[in-house]
Formats: C-alpha cells, structure tokens, sequence
C-alpha cells in the first residue's frame, strides 16, 4: 500500500537532453531550460553525452526539484538519436538515473519531434519529419505511431558556427550564432557579412540537403507516395536558419513546413508522450 501511495506522487517529467540546451518539462508547468554545459565543458557532442561528470552536475539539480517532498524520486523520458548505438544511449540513462531519477524510458527524438509539431503519428498515412539539432540532424518515418524508417547525420548548427568561425578571425561562437541566424544562406545583400556566411554555410547545409534527399529517394514507393503527398515536417533549432526550408524544397521536390516552436518540438512532444509511456510501464 506504501508503495502505491509513492507511486501516486511521482512527477512524470520530459527531458531533452540536447547537445547546446538541455530542456526540461513536467505536467502543464513551464519549460525550463538551461545549456548543456559545465562551465567551459561540454556535456554532449553530435547528440550523446561524452563527459559523464557535465552531465551529472547539468542534470543533477533540474532532476532533483522535480522530487516531491524532496524525497520522492520523478520518473523521466528522455530522448536520444535514431543513430545512438547502444552504449551511448545507456550512458544517457546512467546519468539520468544518477542524477536522481525513478527510472528512465529513451524514445527516439524525431517521434518526439513529431509530436510535439502536432503531427498525428498515430496516422496509418507515413510521415516524415527532420529534426536539424545543435549536434545530429535526425530524419525519420513515422506510420502508425513506430517509426518505420531513420537517418541521421552527426553534425548540425553547431558545424555551421564553426565554418563561420573559421572564416571570421577571432569570432567566438557565440557571434557567429548570431550571424547565422542574420543570414542564413539566402539572406539580403545589405546584412554586413551575409555573404561570407553564406559561403561558410553552404557547404554544411548541401550535406544535409544531400542526405535528406538521398534518404527519400531509397524509401519504398509506397513511404515515398505517402511523403510526397503530405509533405516534410521541419523541427529543430536548424529550422531557424534563414533559407533552409527552401534549400530543402529545392533539393527534395517535397513541400516543407515547419512547426510553430522549432526549438522546443522535441520536449514538447516527449511531455506529451509521457502519459502513454507511464501507462504502458504500469501494465
């Protein structure tokens, strides 16, 4: 009975463990969101944790406020890569588990994505959403609420500031961020230094196009008809990035749109998965 009576008051929480901004949401309250790093080291790279000890100090105080009563401990879902091998996505759950969690379930981001764009996932028609992170670029499938087909690419934003930083002596990174969202690569002649980032994007976002491209290309005819007809979903903090969604047009002869909160798609759609994990857990 003691043990139903804790379960009753367990948090359930999102988590979003990305490689520039962790983000974090429980029940209807707001969003909380905090970098993925530990003073001046990073926590993850390409979308999965490389320093176990950031990570716990990053994750460790948002798990511990979600403890009711500060005692009993939250229940988590996370997200990770469709490309994460098994070893990076059981160090996520380690130091999720260390940092003070109940127990932790991992879902694929792009179904989190999906969700959290308000796609109907559940729909038997396939969709296809692509997820452009700070850290992976993650396509997928989605048909009847399972993912049915997946690529990811390790690289996102975080190699466009670095090309743009190359090009501009002595930028950290935190200009060339604002320049790339300023100009993205089809930005206005007069922006001060557009077409330098152009030229420093470019060669980034082609390998994304490509990829993203070449991923449907290989789908089964009856995937393809499907995405052909309703389109590609477009999430994540790339999506922000001036001239993409034209970029991705162009390249894939498929209509883009992008959801209404690019950044936040993934928490908010693991926030509303939650229930349907927490349901599943107790059967």
């Amino acid at each position: 009975m003691a043990l139903l009576n804790v379960e009753q008051w367990r948090q359930h929480v999102a988590l979003d463990v990305g490689t520039a901004t962790t983000r974090i949401a429980t029940g209807s309250s707001q969003l909380f969101e905090i970098p993925s790093r530990f003073g001046a080291t990073k926590a993850l790279r390409d979308g999965v944790v490389v320093d176990r000890d950031a990570a716990h100090h990053i994750l460790e105080p948002l798990v511990e406020c979600r403890r009711v009563f500060g005692i009993v401990k939250p229940i988590i879902l996370g997200c990770a890569p469709t490309n994460a091998s098994e070893h990076e996505r059981g160090l996520l759950e380690d130091c999720i588990m260390k940092a003070g969690a109940a127990s932790v379930s991992i879902i694929p981001e792009p179904l989190a994505a999906a969700v959290g764009a308000g796609l109907d996932v559940s729909s038997p028609y396939a969709q296809m959403v692509v997820d452009i992170g700070e850290g992976v670029t993650d396509c997928a499938v989605i048909r009847s609420g399972r993912l049915v087909a997946s690529y990811a690419l390790r690289g996102g934003c975080c190699r466009m500031r670095e090309a743009i930083a190359a090009r501009q002596t002595a930028m950290c990174e935190d200009e060339a961020d604002m320049l790339l969202r300023r100009c993205g690569i089809c930005a206005p002649e007069d922006i001060s230094g557009s077409v330098a980032v152009a030229a420093a994007v470019k060669p980034v976002l082609d390998e994304i196009a490509d990829g993203v491209d070449s991923f449907l290309r290989d789908l089964p005819d009856e995937l393809g008809c499907d995405i052909i007809y309703g389109g590609i979903c477009l999430t994540g903090g790339g999506a922000l990035v001036p001239g993409v969604r034209r970029l991705l047009e162009e390249r894939t002869g498929v209509s883009i749109t992008r959801a209404r909160n690019p950044r936040r798609a993934v928490v908010e759609g693991a926030r509303a998965i939650l229930p349907v994990v927490v349901m599943l857990n107790r059967w």
